[in-house]
């Protein structure tokens, strides 16, 4: 037993204080009388004693100051040696949720390992939990040990689990414990107490796939880097279902990243493509998929909207398109529905980036008045625009064209008559929706005779759609460290060190002692 504050034992001086307080008092006067032998025998007769101390009273109030001076001082029994406070780091990589011979994977082994120790870990010691691996969790106290949202394993281990645990061993009432399969980490801590779980074994990955879409065409091409990690040479099959499907037996030697390509063609539906590498003992499911969500075809309705004075560029680029796309062309008339708005001149009562529309000098609702342009001079266009990207305008020549009739949106070609560059074609519209707008008529150009026009036109119609035409990525390739199961570091286990025994207060104990003692004075004559 230690006290917390010994200078407060001072106050047992108060002790002599007490016993001179206790004492009986003194008569002021003393009389001498001739009749002292018979008041003596008169007090034996009536078997009373003369004023002394009361000695068991005197010492059950001393007992009582005593027990409250020492209450005061913050008595303790002091606690058993050894760490207060517990810090579990779980190895939460991807390679935990690689299986054993029974099925079971390394993050469920942990999972119940961890159930099991906390159980008997003392209620006194101050538990947290610290997730390595994918995103970093932490958890503390009760919802530590409940293992609470711990997720399932994934990502790559970022943190180096040897110099994280020396780090927390620093402190001589902290316990360090380690929990990891030895994957993707230079070397295993040497502090604290560790558990190896073992999930080595051969396993196939995909690492990743580059899609080449040639939307609104059905069809894309598909390159699928694979790789075995096993004792020797294996052989496995590349399985590609949904939108599209294809099997390939693919030889794999252990360590060789080998790259598959695919010429599919898609659903019209499209929707969900899953690449799978099936090899027969893996031990690591969880990286052998891929999957994309694929735009369905669109099979538009091309409605085409001329003024008067239009010739039959319009008409026969909307019917080049249909073809491609595999469309149809309708008319453009009131209560007709229409995938996109090709508008060549005149007036259009739509909004900018509202609809999917392909317009050529034609003016727009809510619009200024514009300013005919004689012969602009075309001075450049946007080398990196998915629109014009690879395209050569150079040829290009206006006639005339309008100021002031563009909307306001992402401006791909220029002209520069000395004033500065004004934009000649914009784009507006984010999302799955947007519209391409030309500040000039087809038949007002010689763009409609130019090599690029086919392919300018259908990548109009593909931005149109927006974020509708690219396909989606459903999932992430697992990190490099945590593939090669068989390189995975190595040691033997170490246990976790006797926890100390929780400190005691004992001054409630001495308050009780010292209220026993002044109940029972109450009673003592």
């Amino acid at each position: 037993m230690t006290f917390l504050a010994p200078a407060h034992a001072f106050w047992l001086l108060v002790l002599p204080v007490l016993y001179w307080l206790s004492l009986p008092s003194r008569p002021r006067t003393q009389t001498w009388t001739p009749h002292l032998a018979q008041w003596q025998l008169a007090l034996s007769a009536l078997r009373w004693r003369p004023p002394r101390l009361a000695r068991w009273r005197f010492l059950l109030l001393a007992l009582a100051a005593i027990a409250a001076v020492l209450a005061f001082a913050q008595p303790v029994l002091v606690a058993t040696s050894g760490p207060t406070r517990l810090v579990v780091v779980l190895d939460a990589s991807a390679s935990m949720a690689a299986v054993d011979a029974a099925g079971i994977s390394a993050w469920s082994r942990a999972i119940a390992l961890l159930q099991r120790t906390f159980a008997n870990v003392p209620p006194h010691v101050d538990v947290t939990l610290l997730r390595a691996g994918g995103p970093m969790v932490r958890r503390h106290g009760a919802s530590a040990r409940a293992l609470q949202d711990l997720g399932e394993p994934s990502g790559e281990l970022a943190i180096d689990l040897s110099a994280l645990a020396t780090a927390i061993e620093n402190d001589a009432q902290t316990a360090v414990w380690t929990l990891s399969d030895g994957q993707g980490s230079a070397s295993l801590p040497t502090a604290g107490g560790l558990t190896v779980l073992d999930g080595s074994g051969s396993n196939g990955a995909v690492l990743a796939a580059r899609l080449q879409d040639r939307w609104p065409l059905p069809g894309f091409s598909l390159v699928v880097e694979v790789v075995a990690f096993a004792d020797s040479q294996i052989t496995g099959e590349l399985r590609i279902e949904g939108a599209a499907s294809d099997t390939r037996a693919v030889e794999l030697p252990h360590g060789v990243v080998r790259n598959e390509t695919f010429e599919l063609t898609r659903a019209a539906a499209g929707g969900p493509l899953r690449v799978e590498l099936v090899v027969a003992g893996d031990h690591l499911a969880a990286d052998n998929t891929w999957s994309v969500w694929l735009p369905p075809l669109p099979a538009p309705r091309i409605a085409v909207l001329v003024d008067g004075e239009a010739g039959p560029f319009a008409d026969a680029a909307a019917n080049a398109l249909a073809k491609e796309v595999h469309g149809t062309v309708v008319a453009a008339a009131a209560g007709s529905e229409a995938s996109l708005l090709l508008v060549d001149g005149g007036q259009a009562a739509l909004g900018a980036g509202r609809v999917r529309a392909l317009t050529f000098g034609a003016a727009l609702a809510g619009g200024v008045a514009p300013t005919l342009w004689r012969s602009p001079t075309v001075a450049d266009w946007d080398r990196l625009s998915p629109l014009t990207m690879g395209l050569d305008l150079s040829e290009l020549r206006i006639q005339q064209a309008w100021r002031s009739l563009l909307p306001s949106g992402e401006a791909f070609l220029w002209a520069d008559d000395g004033a500065g560059r004004e934009p000649l074609a914009v784009v507006v519209g984010a999302g799955d929706v947007a519209s391409v707008h030309f500040a000039f008529r087809l038949q007002d150009s010689n763009l409609p005779l130019l090599p690029a026009f086919p392919q300018l036109l259908r990548r109009a119609f593909v931005r149109s759609y927006g974020a509708g035409a690219a396909p989606v990525v459903q999932s992430r390739p697992v990190a490099a460290g945590e593939q090669n199961l068989l390189a995975a570091a190595r040691a033997s286990d170490r246990a976790l060190p006797t926890f100390g025994g929780e400190a005691r207060d004992l001054s409630p104990w001495f308050l009780v002692v010292g209220l026993c003692a002044l109940a029972l004075r109450a009673f003592v004559r």
